[in-house]
């Protein structure tokens, strides 16, 4: 059986190599790189700056620690070679891994010709027609661009350009307070840039628990962000060498740089998925809970999809689909889809935020009974030995049965230990079973046992 994935994003590999393990002739069409924007101008590259801003701020706080050391300067050039080689070496990763796995990579512009075929357009040579029995799309999402803005305008920006890192302004507009307007903030503003965040909703991290938004921002606050919610850019132009930032409430933003951090959006237009007859819930490819379209024979998975655009989400979707496909195919039927309610969420500002779940005010808005229990890190050794005692632990459990149902954490580590609830989420794991497991001390897991204990003696 012949396999295309259109798309070479976390989700699209994902799903190359499951196929390939599953005994499927896979090819893989990839415009640009393998890796999507996860792994070229995401998740990775600014993972990867966000640890050199750590390192800055470390050194701008040396003396806490019973340390004198000069605070750290930035070398653009060297932290920007620094993210090309953390990047280069795990796209070599991927196409070691296709090679191993016989996944045949086509390098080029990829589109439907109707149902059953894909045209590949490379940048140089000759055109390609692939025929396949069934099709994977997985072409990802885009920057979504402010109809209001010039994109082109010089001083402008989206995540793109600031993880290209072609200078540190040294001050910054950022237009968007979810994640990746927080992310960038944190680390221009370790850099020594000024920076200034304006977002519509009236908090940071719309759709976020409240005690996680209100720590987060004062967390910004003191690095120096300077916040303007509930608040708009109407209009942004160049005037000289600076730009300006004008605001719906009346005022005006003048920085070095403007940078657009609104989210993304399903890439899906140029592809000719239309023409092929796939439906559209708004930009977004429609598929069941199997990741199939409306047309036989083809998938649809990742960001291309909406819903919680996540690279892990893509993965796991990816994996889910290639098996759906080849149980199709085999004429089995297909059962192979993901819990959306047990994915985790992290956001790498300083201190770390992650959550899973649901919130208790989300909750009771599903009809569920549910109680809360918070215990904080300035009471864990580890977290105060690592000079990190800000934030806590919040465990939502239903009453009665103590299930997890959610929980939320701001500190340190919180993006690695928040899969120890996700676990018990998955496998049922009760707030009092979790108390009764033993966790090694000093760590910072220790605030979700505490937590825990907490729940369960409230459900």
């Amino acid at each position: 059986m012949r396999i295309t994935v259109l798309g070479g994003g976390p989700g699209g590999y994902s799903a190359a190599f499951e196929a390939s393990r599953l005994g499927a002739e896979v090819t893989l069409v990839e415009r640009e790189r393998l890796g999507g924007t996860c792994l070229n101008w995401g998740c990775i590259p600014t993972k990867t700056i966000l640890r050199s801003a750590h390192i800055v701020a470390d050194t701008r706080n040396a003396e806490e620690f019973g340390l004198l050391a000069q605070v750290a300067s930035v070398d653009v050039d060297r932290l920007r070679a620094r993210k090309e080689s953390v990047v280069d070496e795990l796209v070599g990763q991927i196409e070691s891994s296709a090679k191993r796995l016989k996944v045949r990579i086509v390098y080029g512009e990829g589109s439907l010709d109707g149902p059953d075929a894909c045209i590949v357009k490379p940048a140089q040579g000759e055109q390609e027609r692939i025929e396949h029995d069934a099709l994977i799309l997985a072409t990802g999402s885009v920057v979504f661009k402010l109809p209001n803005i010039d994109h082109d305008m010089e001083g402008v920006w989206t995540s793109d350009d600031a993880v290209a890192l072609s200078e540190l302004p040294k001050d910054i507009t950022i237009i968007g307070g979810g994640v990746i307007g927080l992310e960038f903030a944190c680390a221009y503003a370790a850099f020594g840039s000024k920076v200034t965040v304006v977002e519509l909703m009236d908090q940071v991290l719309p759709g976020n628990d409240r005690r996680v938004v209100k720590l987060t921002q004062t967390k910004l606050e003191e690095m120096g962000v300077e916040f303007h919610l509930g608040d708009a850019v109407e209009s942004v132009e160049r005037v000289g060498t600076r730009m300006r930032a004008t605001l719906r409430s009346g005022g005006a933003l003048e920085s070095d740089i403007v940078m657009s951090a609104v989210g993304r959006v399903p890439n899906s237009a140029g592809f000719g998925f239309e023409q092929a007859g796939i439906e559209f819930d708004r930009r977004a490819v429609a598929v069941d809970e199997f990741y199939r379209t409306n047309v036989e024979n083809i998938w649809a998975i990742g960001d291309l999809v909406g819903g919680m655009m996540l690279a892990h989400v893509a993965e796991e979707e990816g994996v889910a689909a290639a098996r759906n496909c080849i149980a199709s195919l085999g004429g089995v039927a297909q059962h192979e889809t993901i819990d959306l309610d047990c994915i985790p969420a992290c956001v790498y500002t300083f201190p770390e935020v992650a959550v899973v779940g649901r919130s208790r005010d989300s909750a009771k808005e599903r009809g569920v009974d549910a109680v809360q229990a918070v215990a904080k890190f300035a009471a864990n050794g580890k977290a105060l030995g690592e000079g990190e005692g800000d934030g806590f632990v919040q465990l939502v459990a239903e009453k009665g049965t103590g299930r997890i149902v959610g929980a939320q954490i701001v500190g340190p580590h919180a993006v690695e230990i928040i899969h120890e609830v996700a676990v018990c989420m998955r496998h049922g794991i009760t707030v009092g079973q979790l108390a009764h497991t033993v966790h090694a001390h000093p760590t910072v897991s220790e605030v979700i046992k505490f937590a825990a204990a907490d729940a369960a003696g409230k459900v």
